[in-house]
């Protein structure tokens, strides 16, 4: 795993003392120094462009991915089980076959966009779930569900890993967070107008029923924005978007993090030697302990609220506020990680809440004390999704190939979704409607990740200490930057 710069190292090298040797490699666009000059209102203005055509573009997908990820969870209190004649738990048997192939096909997916562009392959994909969403409204048993779930997770693996990879061809690591936040915010702000699409459509009596209009309305808002994304979204730091300067200090900017292998390209070697490092199967164990708390507050968030609320209009509705809350969170949460360039601290502080809400949510008695279990919501969302946002991006920041970064990647969110079987499974109807044994199974898989950010830092920091000491390095792909260092 290559190495990154400590927190204080700065982004922004002094000038030169050898003008005329520097001068010469600047003529040479093909010639790239890490520690090259770079002219702070350049940098300035390129960091400003892409947080203009990236960032909103990326929100957009998110958005769309999370109200798909919501809507299922909505239609439960809208009474598709009923209108579909689903007994048992063939609902959650739907949810977990759907993570199945969401949890495989991720390495697949992360591979194609870096093979045909992430800016490409993105929106295609996007169209695509979004597309099959509307088709949910037609199904009228299991089967027909099923099979359309089946297909929706095939085509949303690729969301997590390609925007990940698509973030780092353009963002330095001191960035990352605060600008994955962004469009984070708006899954938050997803989440809510799923609860409220869901809340006003219960109250349609017309010829469909409600849970069928909101699949035709959030699967065709989704198929709209796809063809908008794949227009904007530059494909790489060459776009016309780009002056020439811009472009080349984007490229300087990345050679002092990473190697440049350039888009549509894959190192086969290298993107799969990544598999015999240690700590990548670590962050992948991480991911998957993670997954079973996303899952569990995106799919069931409406149906532990519902037995706090008791009608499904209300159940929808007070979905808003939690989603609300954690957005806000996550925004000045990631604004510390990337000012601190902590990653583990922050997914621990902020994941330790939610446990505690997890386990009080088993534990009290809410049915007299409906207004201490709705605070209690807003702490599960609190700090959830927090690692989810955070440990992706400190994966890596401590690979220096994108190839690399590909396969471990999609290893990650293949691991992450892999958790939503568990939580699909521990969520079972007989378990209704206090899902005790759900809640503590996801507290204890919580339990078990605040440990393991934990060991996983330190062992960063032990190797920082080594590096700096001289005892290992250079580390590949960075023999050329002695400075870097791991990311903690």
């Amino acid at each position: 795993m290559g190495d990154l710069k400590l927190a204080n190292t700065p982004s922004i090298k002094s000038m030169p003392s050898d003008q005329g040797n520097h001068s010469n490699e600047r003529s040479n666009p093909d010639i790239i120094d890490g520690n090259e000059y770079i002219d702070p209102k350049i940098e300035r203005s390129l960091v400003r462009k892409f947080d203009i055509f990236i960032l909103p573009m990326c929100a957009l997908v998110y958005y769309t991915h999370t109200l798909d990820r919501a809507n299922l969870g909505n239609a439960k209190t809208m009474g598709i089980q009923t209108d579909l004649g689903l007994i048992n738990n063939e609902f959650s048997l739907v949810l977990i076959l759907f993570y199945i192939p969401y949890g495989i096909c991720n390495i697949p997916a992360a591979l194609l966009a870096k093979r045909f562009n992430p800016a490409r392959v993105i929106p295609l994909m996007m169209g695509t779930w979004g597309a099959l969403s509307t088709i949910t409204a037609s199904t009228t048993n299991f089967g027909g569900l099923l099979t359309v779930r089946i297909l929706i997770g095939i085509v949303e693996a690729s969301f997590m890993p390609c925007v990940y990879l698509y973030y780092s061809l353009f963002y330095t690591r001191k960035e990352l967070a605060l600008r994955t936040a962004a469009w984070g915010f708006t899954g938050f702000i997803a989440g809510a107008t799923s609860g409220l699409i869901a809340w006003d459509v219960s109250q349609w009596h017309r010829s469909l029923s409600g849970w069928q209009y909101l699949f035709l309305i959030e699967g065709g808002m989704t198929v709209a924005i796809s063809v908008i994304v794949f227009f904007v979204l530059p494909r790489d730091t060459s776009s016309k978007f780009f002056t020439a300067d811009e472009q080349r200090v984007a490229r300087i900017r990345l050679s002092r993090e990473s190697e440049l292998e350039g888009v549509g390209k894959i190192e086969w070697e290298t993107a799969f030697a990544v598999l015999s490092n240690w700590h990548v199967w670590a962050f992948a164990a991480m991911a998957f302990l993670c997954g079973v708390g996303v899952a569990s507050a995106s799919n069931f968030l409406p149906t532990m609220v519902k037995r706090i609320a008791t009608t499904t209009p209300k159940a929808n509705l007070y979905t808003v506020g939690p989603n609300l809350v954690a957005a806000a969170v996550q925004i000045v949460s990631s604004w510390i990680s990337d000012r601190y360039q902590q990653r583990a601290l922050v997914s621990f502080f902020t994941l330790l809440v939610s446990m505690v809400g997890f386990i009080l949510l088993a534990t009290l008695d809410l049915v007299h004390n409906t207004r201490v279990g709705y605070f209690i919501t807003y702490l599960i969302t609190f700090g959830t999704y927090m690692p989810e946002l955070l440990m992706p991006l400190w994966l890596s920041s401590n690979l220096t190939s994108a190839s690399a970064r590909a396969v471990a990647l999609g290893l990650f969110i293949g691991g992450q979704n892999i958790g939503g079987i568990l939580s699909s499974a521990v969520f079972r109807d007989e378990y209704a409607p206090v899902y005790k044994p759900a809640l503590i199974t996801v507290a204890i898989c919580q339990g078990i990740l605040l440990l393991a950010l934990l060991a996983m830092r330190q062992t960063y920091v032990t190797l920082n200490r080594k590096l700096a000491r001289g005892e290992i390095g250079p580390v590949k792909g960075m023999e050329n930057n002695p400075g870097f260092r791991y990311a903690i």
